[in-house]
């Protein structure tokens, strides 16, 4: 009897063992594309609870809180460079591929991106990094409720002239109402003329969370119309 147990015992064993590893490999990719997924709404939530909440509970009407939102100035900033290193990471989890579009002198052209390429495409607007320990005698914060859109927006813009070192020339974030998610960020970088380039150069970063991202070029020559490039990545296809 004490034989046949452990036949069985060592039986159900060596079943189950690779069946585990089987489940293993199967849901890993997806616990962890859910885990970033909740890693960036904690990360917007926190920012909202911490910054937006304190206010809400000090004024009784909404009339004040609204006012309260629309005066906020100073602010310390959402990390912008942690959220957006957070979205790369769970495009590299997820089982797509992103498509490349781009959009020049009215010709459109389409590729279909590499793993190590998709970091390369989002690189310029991860330096410098954007927190509050980096940019906060720069920058000043804003925020307001859109109730058209039902969703806040924290506007970052140069307290004064900026050092020509400093590329990045403001940015905002829109952190859905209800949801307390980021739904979308933008930000602008510019690079001025001088004796090496004599060209003025504006890149525009669209950031739409979970489903694309955009970077518009503009380069300005004196006496000439702006040359405009549109470079779209797209992992989501749901829409």
């Amino acid at each position: 009897m004490q034989e046949e147990r452990y036949i069985k015992n060592i039986t159900l064993f060596l079943f189950i063992k690779p069946l585990l590893r089987t489940l293993q490999r199967f849901f890993y990719p997806f616990i962890f594309s859910v885990f970033l997924k909740m890693q960036s709404r904690i990360l917007s939530a926190l920012f909202f609870i911490t910054f937006l909440c304190p206010s809400c509970t000090e004024h009784g009407s909404s009339n004040d809180i609204q006012a309260q939102k629309d005066s906020i100035e100073n602010q310390p900033f959402f990390p912008v460079t942690a959220y957006l290193r957070g979205q790369l990471k769970e495009i590299d989890s997820l089982p797509v591929t992103p498509l490349k579009i781009t959009t020049h002198a009215g010709k459109i052209d389409s590729v279909w991106l590499k793993k190590e390429d998709i970091r390369p495409f989002a690189e310029p607007f991860l330096h410098p990094v954007i927190d509050s320990a980096n940019l906060k005698n720069l920058f000043t914060g804003r925020s307001f409720l859109d109730q058209t859109i039902n969703s806040f927006t924290f506007s970052y813009d140069p307290v004064g002239k900026l050092p020509d070192t400093v590329t990045i020339k403001r940015w905002d974030v829109y952190i859905d109402a209800v949801k307390n998610t980021v739904t979308r960020i933008y930000m602008v970088k510019g690079m001025p003329p001088n004796g090496s380039a004599p060209l003025t150069q504006t890149y525009q970063l669209t950031w739409k969370s979970n489903q694309w991202c955009k970077i518009t070029t503009l380069t300005e020559k004196a006496g000439k119309q702006p040359d405009i490039r549109e470079e779209l990545m797209k992992w989501d296809f749901s829409e």
